[in-house]
């Protein structure tokens, strides 16, 4: 039988805001039947989504209790946390935080955590001289020598790529340099003339000197990779 109230009687309030099987209604289901009405899902399925792609990327959740002033610094640790390992560890830049950068000391000092250097498969040595350096020597591609500089706010990668006097044409390999942007990602080639007078060409690239350790080393691989390819890009121009 249909439940009424006597006229003048307002309802029960509370009986206004329960379903039919007497429980109370939910305002986040109301929110979002309406959000699904009109076409917008609500915050949570991007939230949902987010965890999905972190979970299928590898990342898993870790409950971490800090007190409320390190809520940013554990932020930035996250982040690093996400990069792969770098010799073994995080690459936390020895509790480096945003905005710090690069010494040459301390560069030196984080490189030579790495795998590769303590396996002798790259050979690493601090250059001394009117300004430090550091000197990669690429074993696994005959001993090719990488200089890294920390120039203010930049980090330098470079190599020599080939002596002026090794060069057939110049005026033709400097037109073939000038069209071969693209052929190189993230390396230029430049002139310089070295302290004891010889020309050269070097390949190099460039990275702000507060960038994390993983990108300084792709960096580095990066430059190894695009050497080999102008090698046999411009083979017909060395003598």
């Amino acid at each position: 039988m249909k439940k009424t109230h006597p006229a003048g009687q307002p309802a029960d309030p509370r009986a206004s805001s329960e379903s039919r099987q007497g429980e109370r209604s939910n305002p986040f289901s109301v929110k979002a039947a309406s959000s699904k009405a009109s076409g917008k899902k609500p915050s949570s399925f991007y939230m949902k989504q987010m965890r999905a792609g972190l979970s299928a990327a590898g990342y898993v959740k870790h409950e971490t209790w800090v007190l409320p002033e390190n809520r940013s610094v554990l932020k930035h640790i996250e982040k690093k946390l996400r990069q792969p390992l770098i010799g073994g560890a995080p690459v936390l830049e020895t509790d480096m935080i945003a905005g710090e950068n690069w010494t040459i000391d301390r560069l030196f000092g984080a490189l030579q955590a790495l795998d590769e250097v303590t396996s002798n498969d790259i050979g690493l040595s601090l250059i001394q001289g009117a300004e430090q350096s550091i000197k990669l020597e690429m074993h696994e591609f005959g001993g090719l020598p990488i200089y890294i500089a920390v120039v203010g706010e930049q980090i330098i990668v470079d190599t020599v790529l080939v002596d002026l006097e090794s060069i057939n044409d110049v005026a033709r390999f400097n037109d073939a340099v000038l069209r071969s942007r693209e052929m190189f990602p993230l390396s230029s080639i430049g002139i310089e003339t070295m302290p004891n007078g010889q020309t050269v060409y070097n390949m190099f690239g460039a990275l702000s000197s507060s960038s994390n350790l993983t990108n300084v080393v792709t960096e580095v691989k990066t430059l190894v990779d695009n050497v080999q390819r102008a090698t046999e890009a411009f083979e017909s121009f060395f003598n």
